[in-house]
């Protein structure tokens, strides 16, 4: 495994990151014994960074690290978020709140679940332009950042279809260290733009969706698509039509490149926007030890990266 430096935070983190949200019952039901093994292998492999929230299970994506690691939760890079209101109805779907004094009562919550403070990154989960547009948030941030509770500020985008516009407004805030966003072969854009931004700033770049939901590695067909039960089934079949037409071009062109199809998908990555870590997704010690051995494997050559991108930029005119 090897690491990269997160933005100006300074924090050394694996160039591949764990999604906590694998192990929490939202992307198909583990158990828990398994899902702390798969948390354990993935130290093991070198991972030492891990994406969560506190929205995942309703605390367990915390409470999971917790009982995994012990006293070891030092020896790792916790990214955690907060925004989304579950305490208010938890038998219902949680309800965005990017109210401050909800921010604060939610990270209070997230330490205690965690057993760590600080928390070594704190992500505002989703925010809305407006949500950003409130200074109100920041300013709190930076006083619990300086009672101790946490010690670095990031937010991670989306849903939305201004994604970039949240992005530029994010950044002009100096207490945002790392931004998290969405970004693959098949869904480069806003994420290359917002790469740019974070690059000038040196905002640390945490890339989600690496796979596309599975696609790029391979383990998603389009029979698959109509049995989906999880959050891929929100995605319009249009929009799975044209990335499965796409990845077949995909596969042409890295065609004697070194790695698999879910490993290269992660190096175009790390390789093309300079991410710090690629937070992957994954539900066996197969799969994981996969996408982690993708670390290891030689730089994409440019050549490689130009075909990827102007795949995307002549396909996506169809959507």
């Amino acid at each position: 495994m090897r690491y990269r430096r997160l933005g100006r935070t300074g924090i050394k983190v694996s160039e591949i990151g764990f999604g906590v949200y694998s192990v929490t019952g939202l992307y198909g039901e583990l158990g828990r014994d398994r899902a702390i093994d798969l948390l354990r292998k993935s130290f093991d492999l070198g991972i030492n960074l891990y994406d969560t929230a506190d929205m995942y299970g309703f605390g367990l994506g915390e409470t999971i690290l917790r009982e995994a690691f012990g006293n070891d939760l030092e020896d790792i890079v916790v990214a955690t978020k907060v925004g989304y209101d579950f305490y208010s109805n938890k038998s219902g779907k949680p309800v965005r709140n990017f109210d401050p004094r909800y921010i604060e009562y939610a990270v209070r919550r997230s330490v205690e679940r965690l057993g760590k403070k600080p928390i070594d990154i704190l992500q505002i989960h989703n925010p809305t332009l407006e949500a950003l547009s409130n200074p109100e948030i920041f300013n709190t941030l930076r006083r619990l950042v300086d009672e101790g509770l946490i010690e670095h500020v990031g937010v991670a985008l989306g849903p939305e279809t201004d994604v970039y516009r949240e992005a530029v407004k994010a950044s002009e805030y100096s207490e945002v260290e790392t931004m998290q966003f969405v970004y693959n072969i098949l869904e480069q854009e806003p994420g290359y733009s917002i790469a740019s931004i974070c690059m000038e700033k040196d905002i640390g770049i945490l890339a989600r969706v690496p796979h596309a939901g599975g696609i790029l590695s391979g383990r998603l067909s389009l029979s698959d698509v109509d049995r989906l039960k999880d959050h891929r089934s929100l995605r319009d079949r249009k929009w799975y039509e044209w990335a499965f037409k796409v990845y077949s071009k995909v596969l042409d062109a890295i065609k004697g490149v070194e790695g698999t199809p879910g490993q290269i998908a992660v190096r175009f990555i790390l390789d093309s926007i300079n991410a710090s870590s690629v937070i992957v997704i994954a539900t066996s010690v197969d799969e994981l030890a996969e996408y982690a051995d993708s670390s290891r494997l030689k730089k994409l050559d440019n050549e490689v990266i130009d075909r990827l991108r102007r795949i995307y930029q002549d396909s996506v005119s169809e959507l």
